[in-house]
């Protein structure tokens, strides 16, 4: 009998569980380390917007637009049911020609959009009190609990045979004949065939053994959970000044990325407040948003703000995936990945994204 190849994925977040998941439903033998808590840190510090409206060229429209139908089928494979739900987006962040300009770009790529007026956008959220005189609603979209699905993802995985270890560091890669051969970990070497590297915020590191590493512009950003109130939004909202969604349980998340303006200084609690303050204003609500989880995470982004997946030239059996948005393209690279890995097919919506355009 054929002896199954041995995958390692390090990184349990979002993008790293659903390569791992589908190595597995494609027969491989999978262990997936993470050095500290399960389900990573970017996942869990993530907005979980599923969308395509901000893609900044045409091969990146593409690659997202197919992730977010690539999420849609999710479903058939997965319960996501308590993590995930497609309410559609208002978007109103710019008004006036910018808002035109952003709905002709949808319109000319295909995508699924129309542009309200404040009736139509009243109709569709009766609790907002603060009503933009246009936004753009794109049905299509989603928003996911990312560290929740990547959770369910994980339970699958192991579910298939495959093992999940927690507490694992990896300090190193180990070849033989130029071909990695296992990793060193904190736990002793773990052999295998291939090597997924799905660290997130962390890959500007690099990898003791691997003479390679991808330069970041990483931005810290907050996310504000609060507790469970009565149904008052129906659609992400992302507004002129606060991003927010309510989810499957009643609570309420925000979001904020900070462009290099981040005041180390200043109290998460007071930003939560002031973010909380913003929405507070724009709903007809008459009852205190209570914060119940503030964080402040690292999202990962590559220099050039595009995804990096593929191998990495001249370490053979090793794989990058590294990524914004990862929680919208998170299921269709874990497909295309595993599938180029075990099954050697190549996927052109990848060609423009692979780690030789960084040149070490």
């Amino acid at each position: 009998m054929k002896q199954k190849p041995k995958i390692i994925v390090v990184g349990s977040g979002i993008i790293g569980a659903s390569i791992a998941f589908s190595c597995v439903s494609l027969g491989a033998d999978v262990v997936v380390l993470e050095q500290n808590k399960l389900g990573g840190a970017a996942s869990s510090n993530s907005f979980g917007w599923i969308n395509a409206s901000f893609a900044e060229s045409p091969a990146y429209f593409e690659l997202r637009n197919a992730a977010v139908n690539a999420f849609r089928n999710l479903k058939t494979e997965l319960n996501l049911n308590g993590s995930v739900s497609w309410q559609g987006t208002l978007w109103w962040e710019d008004g006036g020609q910018e808002l035109k300009k952003q709905f002709n770009n949808l319109l000319d790529r295909g995508y699924a959009a129309k542009l309200l007026n404040k009736n139509e956008i009243k109709n569709l959220e009766p609790n907002l009190k603060d009503v933009p005189d246009a936004a753009i609603f794109t049905p299509l979209e989603g928003a996911a609990e990312a560290d929740r699905v990547a959770l369910t993802m994980l339970a699958k995985i192991t579910d298939g045979g495959g093992r999940v270890i927690s507490g694992c560091k990896v300090e190193g890669l180990q070849f033989k004949k130029n071909r990695v051969s296992g990793v060193k970990t904190n736990i002793g070497k773990i052999s295998c065939d291939m090597v997924v590297l799905a660290t997130g915020a962390d890959a500007q590191n690099g990898l003791l053994g691997c003479e390679w590493n991808l330069p970041m512009q990483n931005k810290k950003g907050l996310i504000v959970q609060t507790s469970p109130v009565p149904d008052l939004i129906n659609h992400i909202l992302m507004t002129n000044d606060v991003h927010f969604k309510q989810n499957v349980d009643g609570t309420l998340t925000a979001g904020e990325i900070f462009s290099g303006d981040f005041d180390e200084n200043m109290l998460a609690l007071d930003l939560a407040s002031d973010v909380l303050s913003r929405i507070s204003k724009k709903l007809n609500f008459s009852t205190n948003l209570i914060p119940t989880n503030i964080k402040i995470g690292v999202r990962p982004v590559p220099i050039d703000g595009f995804p990096v997946v593929g191998k990495i030239d001249g370490h053979k059996g090793v794989f990058v995936a590294v990524m914004h948005s990862g929680v919208t393209l998170a299921p269709l690279i874990g497909q295309l990945l595993a599938a180029e890995m075990l099954n050697t097919s190549k996927n052109p919506l990848l060609k423009p994204f692979r780690p030789s355009r960084f040149v070490n």
